[in-house]
């Protein structure tokens, strides 16, 4: 089973001023862009976001290619948010809705581009050390977000896979009729990711 879409993007060595950025910096970005996007009254704020991120990560590399497959698998989900928010609030709130989750898919696509893994777990340790005081571990954190990272494009990969070998045998997908090889498939990864975690000493 292959590992899936690349969802979020993986680390490209490069020499672009983002990818000599260091990571306390890309963190001040990301939050100046969340206060943004949440103080925004309307949707030209997140849209002008995203049209600047997606001007940033080109040149720091991004090809067209890579941004459309970050947003194609979210695709159906943001034509029913639309579809739902059109209906229900209106065109204006609709794009707002939209453009909000779009400029967060592109400034994650951004900084997995940008920025190495190991170096960005390493940051989330290291936000997250004032859980010692409560008793959590955040070198457990840390793995719990890789994993996450990891674990993502696989169910959506094997998903779309299980589809494609149905569609092969001249039938419609069907939901009801994919759900259990998926779940197969998915309990299958997570014991084996399971048990190589054991094997490296973790309970």
């Amino acid at each position: 089973m292959s590992r899936g879409p690349d969802l979020f993007g993986s680390y490209t060595p490069g020499t672009s001023l983002l990818h000599r950025a260091p990571l306390w910096s890309k963190g001040v970005g990301i939050v100046v862009v969340t206060v943004a996007v949440v103080l925004a009254p309307s949707w030209p704020v997140p849209a002008a976001l995203t049209a600047g991120l997606l001007a940033a990560g080109t040149a720091a590399g991004v090809r067209a290619r890579e941004w459309w497959r970050g947003l194609a698998p979210a695709l159906p989900v943001l034509v029913l948010l639309g579809v739902y928010h059109v209906l229900t609030t209106g065109p204006g709130q609709a794009a707002d809705v939209l453009a909000t989750i779009v400029v967060f898919l592109v400034v994650t696509r951004v900084l997995m581009h940008t920025t190495p893994l190991p170096e960005l777990l390493d940051g989330v340790v290291w936000l997250c050390t004032p859980v010692r005081l409560v008793g959590a571990d955040p070198e457990r954190i840390g793995l719990a977000v890789s994993l996450m990272l990891r674990s993502i494009p696989f169910v959506v990969g094997a998903v779309g896979e299980l589809r494609d070998a149905v569609r092969a045998r001249g039938l419609r997908p069907n939901p009801v009729l994919l759900v259990t090889p998926a779940v197969i498939s998915t309990v299958a990864y997570a014991e084996r990711t399971g048990q190589a975690l054991a094997a490296r000493g973790f309970d």
